[in-house]
């Protein structure tokens, strides 16, 4: 079951993520669940809306209580369906969209979340996690 995990793009298991959760959700809930970078939570988000017609999607945008900063709002999104032709385009079966908790042993290229910053560019860096 973890290869299904290794084969996908990160924009289609957020997409189904997203779309699994059937409500309203941000970018910083994307970032927090997939233990990445809020900035690469939200561009992800984007090409998600933007470049991917297989994923109908709508988005809603709410103010944010934040003074001094340039957007005064956070775009929300919720995925309604993801087209089976976009598994078919990937070659992913239908039986790998079946969302499931990722547990982190299925994901040996993500580094743990108990090391710093530059452990985890060690890490990454390292002969041992280049394909």
């Amino acid at each position: 079951m973890c290869e299904e995990y290794v084969e996908k793009p990160l924009y289609l298991l957020i997409a189904d993520w997203v779309m699994a959760q059937n409500r309203w959700v941000s970018a910083k809930e994307i970032a927090k669940h997939f233990d990445m970078d809020h900035c690469k939570a939200i561009n992800t988000v984007s090409y998600i809306l933007s470049e991917v017609g297989e994923i109908a999607c709508e988005t809603k945008t709410i103010p944010n209580q934040l003074e001094g900063r340039g957007c005064q709002c956070q775009r929300l999104v919720r995925i309604n369906n993801i087209d089976a032709s976009l598994y078919t385009r990937l070659g992913i079966s239908t039986q790998a969209k079946v969302v499931s908790p990722v547990s982190r042993s299925c994901m040996p290229g993500v580094p743990p979340r108990e090391l710093n910053r530059e452990q985890k560019w060690q890490m990454m860096l390292s002969k041992s996690m280049r394909r």
